[in-house]
């Protein structure tokens, strides 16, 4: 009786894992950029109007280490609190995972922010689906570092902040702040606080690693005819012309 209880779990185990897809069959959608150019903040506001869920590879693996979640090895853990990249077969099985076992059903796709980060990562991604836009978001880098001191993180719930305000060399950025407390998050009430990855030493550090894989990056989503690109120069104000333009682009692929 004992031995047959197993049999029968063990069948539905592996039933289970026949079941499962291979392949993630919604539209995928990548946000490229270096960091602090507002990847976070446009794929928000894509994921409410196109109703496809945001996932960011990054904040999951910061919710993981704060969490102290034990699913990961203690070397991600050094990695992520002292903001270097995590290799990218880590993060390829965090994507699987969220794609095909995490998938929401009434999703009419996905929104990827942080993944891929280089041409590998994109090999590996076409293994899980298909990416039908990607779109690189980029500003000059002193811009960036300034506006990734200005960021703030809510402690709770992620949600992000800034209180730069560029207006100069075409730029017209207002801040993000909060409407009720400047130090709390309208969101939950969380504290807000400034990331340790966002350290100037640690900015210019990620800064050199985008350059260095971003360029064949580019040239490998040009090759696939899924790549755009958008300077944002106004913040948050760009949003509708960001959303226009990616609505554009895809209904012309669908012709």
């Amino acid at each position: 009786m004992f031995s047959s209880a197993i049999t029968r779990h063990m069948t539905r185990a592996i039933t289970f894992f026949l079941r499962r897809p291979t392949r993630y069959k919604k539209p995928i959608l990548i946000l490229m950029g270096a960091p602090g150019v507002g990847k976070g903040t446009f794929g928000r506001r894509l994921s409410r109007d196109w109703r496809m869920p945001l996932f960011s590879v990054g904040e999951y693996l910061r919710n993981a280490v704060k969490n102290n979640d034990s699913r990961l090895d203690s070397r991600i853990y050094e990695l992520v609190r002292s903001g270097k990249p995590v290799k990218g077969e880590i993060v390829y099985k965090v994507v699987e995972r969220r794609l095909l076992c995490e998938e929401e059903k009434e999703a009419k796709g996905v929104i990827l922010d942080g993944f891929p980060k280089n041409v590998n990562q994109a090999k590996m991604l076409n293994k899980l689906g298909t990416v039908h836009a990607a779109i690189n978001f980029f500003l000059a880098d002193a811009v960036l570092i300034e506006k990734l001191a200005g960021r703030r993180e809510c402690e709770q719930c992620n949600m992000t902040y800034n209180v730069a305000a560029i207006h100069r060399s075409g730029h017209d950025m207002d801040p993000i702040l909060p409407l009720k407390d400047p130090e709390r998050c309208d969101a939950c009430g969380g504290q807000l606080m400034q990331r340790p990855d966002d350290e100037p030493t640690v900015v210019n550090d990620k800064l050199e690693v985008h350059r260095y894989e971003s360029a064949p990056l580019e040239r490998y989503y040009k090759e696939k005819g899924v790549y755009i690109e958008f300077a944002p120069r106004r913040g948050v104000k760009d949003y509708p012309e960001i959303r226009a333009k990616l609505e554009e682009f895809l209904k012309a692929k669908q012709k």
